[in-house]
């Protein structure tokens, strides 16, 4: 049977989960010292930002020898332990799995990174021989769900985060030749920081941030040589090369204004001016500069919105795609163990009556089991007819 001991973000703060986190090296020590636990017979280690996951494979106390071990390898009281874990055992295990795979217990749902991290923890395991035929069979198939997912539905393909928004507009906005110049007007704030380092994710784009001068004293997250910093106050100077400018600051005041702007712009060509400040950074007026678009946050989260019902759309062919997949998971992994007693079972029934084995079933399961031995019973008999 599988079991999973998971931290995650569903029940533990940042901090509980930072101390439960594994390095690499660590994960490969923690696989050999569980691995020789009678009780288990695989294990696969998988941990992300946003949880730590343990998934065993064995007898019914290989969930408690794996809490204690964990306690003890990370030198934790096993109270504390207990207090932020969620337990799952057998098809409640397999069921979790699937939903991590496919992105359905992610923060952000549908997010396609976390298939990725699945893949290289089973595969550390899989590399170190710790993975036996129920872990192997049930995280490829996780993984195989997760890839019929992303391709067959637009659930990862959906974004709803104005950050993401925005960066796809800079990816989609047309200019001919050269590499795109986009100005960065609060690039040290949260969102600022965000937007600039979607935007630096694919190539042919530079970068330009504002920073105040009394604010120099600010580390920027965002390293690359395609990024240049400028004082707030020059920010002006630059416009003119800029093909998009975006603003996101927490300023009371304007950053553009359309009688500066008017003032700089020289060379006639499209731009895009992106605003997504509350309340707004650039004066609406800035729309009558010939050649420039301006969207705004009403702008983004409408497209948000609108987004958010597409997903929830593809989230109900996701999940029927993912439960197809986990049905046949689980018949995998329970038949298993039958297809080793093929000749016993041969053996045992053989020379009885099949009205003999019916009375037999009736007489020893609920009414539901019985419908359900029927109904297999009648669709057996189709099956034989048929072929």
């Amino acid at each position: 049977m599988m079991y999973c001991m998971s931290v995650s973000h569903k029940k533990a703060p940042v901090n509980i989960r930072e101390q439960f986190s594994f390095g690499a090296e660590e994960k490969t020590e923690f696989i050999k010292r569980i691995s020789r636990k009678e009780a288990v017979t695989g294990v696969v280690v998988l941990c992300t930002c946003n949880r730590s996951e343990i998934y065993v494979s064995g007898e019914k106390n290989a969930i408690r020898e794996l809490q204690q071990e964990v306690a003890d390898f990370k030198q934790i009281r096993l109270e504390k332990l207990l207090k932020y874990l969620n337990i799952y055992s057998g098809e409640s295990a397999i069921g979790h799995l699937f939903k991590v795979a496919c992105g359905f217990d992610s923060m952000v749902l549908g997010e396609d990174e976390i298939l990725g991290q699945v893949k290289d923890a089973y595969q550390i395991s899989k590399d170190q021989g710790a993975v036996d035929y129920e872990l192997n069979v049930l995280f490829q198939k996780a993984v195989t769900s997760a890839k019929r997912i992303k391709t067959d539905t637009n659930l990862s393909r959906t974004p709803l985060s104005i950050a993401t928004l925005v960066a796809n507009e800079v990816f989609h906005f047309e200019k001919e030749g050269g590499e795109k110049k986009v100005m960065v007007i609060g690039m040290t704030g949260k969102m600022g920081n965000t937007i600039t380092k979607n935007i630096l994710s694919k190539p042919g784009i530079e970068v330009i941030g504002t920073v105040r001068s009394h604010k120099s004293d600010f580390t920027l997250e965002v390293k690359s040589d395609r990024v240049k910093i400028i004082d707030y106050k020059d920010r002006y100077r630059y416009m003119d090369e800029m093909d998009i400018v975006i603003s996101a600051t927490l300023g009371p005041h304007y950053t553009v204004t359309y009688e500066e702007l008017s003032g700089k712009l020289s060379e006639k060509k499209k731009r895009l001016f992106i605003d997504v400040a509350v309340p707004v950074d650039m004066d609406p007026a800035i729309r009558k500069a010939e050649g420039l678009t301006l969207y705004d946050i009403d702008y983004f989260e409408t497209l948000s919105k609108n987004n958010t019902e597409m997903k929830l759309k593809e989230l109900d062919r996701a999940r029927a795609i993912m439960e197809e997949d986990l049905d046949g998971a689980v018949k995998e992994v329970v038949f298993h163990p039958y297809i080793r007693r093929m000749d016993e079972l041969k053996e045992t029934f053989s020379g009885k009556r099949l009205d003999t084995l019916l009375y037999q079933i009736r007489d020893h399961v609920s009414s539901e089991e019985l419908k359900v031995v029927l109904k297999t019973l009648d669709g057996l008999e189709n099956w034989i007819k048929e072929g």
